[in-house]
């Protein structure tokens, strides 16, 4: 079997958007440029973050090889489109793959990614996601899945949110990321008498209606559709106890919305210890200290409620449609925010985390001394077991058949029977 090449630049991305962009016209155009063998005109409809991390030269020499490898790409038909990337069936001469498109709001490429192509069961074709609870808001509905164990006792329930980016209900991204992590979690609860709820956020799955402009979406809508999840599962009988289980962004959501809506425990599954600036300008260190500087001096002027300009170069994390989220956003710090708590908080943290260190977890649990802290070693970011390798750590993102860690299902379900 032929060798797959793999395009998959960083995507710095803060929430979702519903900016109007062209998929089909921008697919047309690179299936031109790429038969024509253009690869220095499908380098120009590179965004900046792309052309950053996939240089001219490099970009020549791959677009070089999947000629060798695959010849012409013959079709492009379109698979799936969701809010963030868009998927095409591309025929090329000798091999069918999957081409996976993100854009940014200006149609300029910001994703591409080819990846083995599977037919999709008949079955799936004609069956849609099914949704058996929805929270109504004046912009929409948000869907979510609600799973109870067998029996007609009282169950405890955990109100699963998810993290950062256009993460949906089973803790996937399109087919940028496929981890079925809060799906196999839910499972796993499920098995031990706890019942849960997960949900698609807002402009992400069955929720994509709910968005509206993201230049009108805040960090408070997250606080508020998760608040009002509490609401109704305390008011459903069924349940005896409500548990609120953040993961990643998700867990900053998480705090403030147990305290606000009176939940009786949290659970904070590698979230951050510090304010979003603090987190992301330590991402953008990574990449570059003269990027990072210049991200702190946009963050003052948002923290101070000004408009800023930014760069070329930090336009995706600065983009005007996102600033007033970045703003609401800012107004929270997890240190001061867990401080409030009033109830059983368990704080979650693995030890190869390439995103999340463990840092923050003892950072949380500084801040609230009655905290239980679980570190699970050999756990990444989405849950799974891996290792400090880059490599074989973000192998796990797209491996949805991988189990959870066994370690941190026992410490939640251990915590949640704690409760009275």
């Amino acid at each position: 079997m032929k060798r797959l090449l793999f395009l998959v630049p960083l995507i710095l991305k803060l929430c979702t958007g519903t900016a109007q962009v062209n998929y089909q016209s921008v697919a047309d155009k690179f299936q031109q440029f790429y038969n024509q063998e253009l690869a220095d005109s499908i380098f120009n409809m590179y965004a900046p973050i792309m052309k950053e991390h996939l240089p001219q030269d490099k970009n020549r020499t791959i677009m070089s090889g999947l000629h060798v490898q695959f010849g012409e790409l013959r079709s492009l038909g379109l698979l799936k489109q969701d809010t963030g990337y868009a998927r095409y069936k591309a025929s090329f001469k000798d091999q069918i793959l999957t081409m996976v498109l993100a854009l940014n709001k200006e149609n300029l490429i910001e994703g591409l990614r080819f990846i083995p192509y599977t037919p999709e069961p008949e079955a799936q074709k004609k069956t849609k996601p099914v949704s058996n609870i929805f929270l109504k808001t004046p912009k929409g509905n948000i869907a979510g899945t609600l799973l109870v164990p067998e029996g007609k006792q009282k169950w405890s329930v955990v109100l699963i949110i998810a993290g950062s980016g256009p993460t949906d209900r089973n803790g996937n991204q399109g087919d940028l990321i496929q981890t079925n992590a809060y799906l196999i979690v839910a499972d796993s609860l499920s098995k031990k008498g706890i019942a849960s709820l997960r949900y698609d956020k807002r402009g992400v799955g069955e929720s994509i209606s709910a968005m509206g402009l993201e230049s009108d979406l805040s960090f408070e809508d997250g606080i508020n559709d998760a608040a009002a999840f509490i609401q109704m599962l305390k008011a459903d009988t069924r349940f005896s106890k409500v548990i609120v289980l953040g993961h990643s962004e998700g867990s900053l959501i998480g705090m403030v919305a147990a305290e606000q809506a009176k939940a009786d425990g949290f659970i904070s599954v590698a979230g951050a210890g510090e304010r979003a600036d603090k987190v992301i300008e330590q991402q953008i260190k990574v990449q570059s200290p003269a990027l990072a500087s210049k991200a702190t001096v946009l963050f003052d002027s948002l923290k101070m409620g000004y408009t800023v300009d930014p760069p070329a170069e930090l336009l995706m994390v600065f983009r005007p449609s996102v600033q007033p989220y970045i703003k609401s956003w800012l107004k929270y710090d997890p240190q001061q925010e867990i401080k409030k708590m009033k109830i059983p908080v368990l704080i979650i943290q693995g030890t190869t985390d390439l995103q999340v260190s463990v840092q923050n977890a003892q950072w949380l649990k500084a801040a609230d001394p009655a905290a239980t802290l679980v570190i699970v070693e050999q756990m990444n970011h989405v849950l799974k077991h891996a290792g400090a390798d880059t490599k074989e750590n973000m192998g796990t993102y797209t491996n949805p058949a991988l189990p959870i860690m066994t370690a941190m299902v026992k410490a939640i379900e251990k915590f949640i029977y704690s409760i009275h």
